[in-house]
């Protein structure tokens, strides 16, 4: 996973981790668990996450599928 990634497109789409939480409906200190890579992101996540960030597929194969670019 690329979090440096995913937090630039966090952060480009105006968002915070708290706020991106709300909008995919987990709670925010379980998706700092994922992106900390304590548990994984599962598809549903994963696809929500893209909507909310309006991510190219490219982007999420960058984020979501990167080895190990923490």
């Amino acid at each position: 996973m690329n979090i440096s990634e995913l937090m630039a497109s966090i952060a480009r789409n105006g968002l915070s981790i708290p706020k991106l939480a709300q909008k995919i409906g987990i709670d925010k200190k379980t998706l700092y668990s994922k992106i900390k890579g304590i548990s994984s992101f599962t598809q549903r996540e994963i696809v929500l996450i893209s909507k909310a960030l309006k991510l190219s597929q490219e982007q999420i194969m960058i984020i979501f599928f990167a080895d190990d670019v923490s």
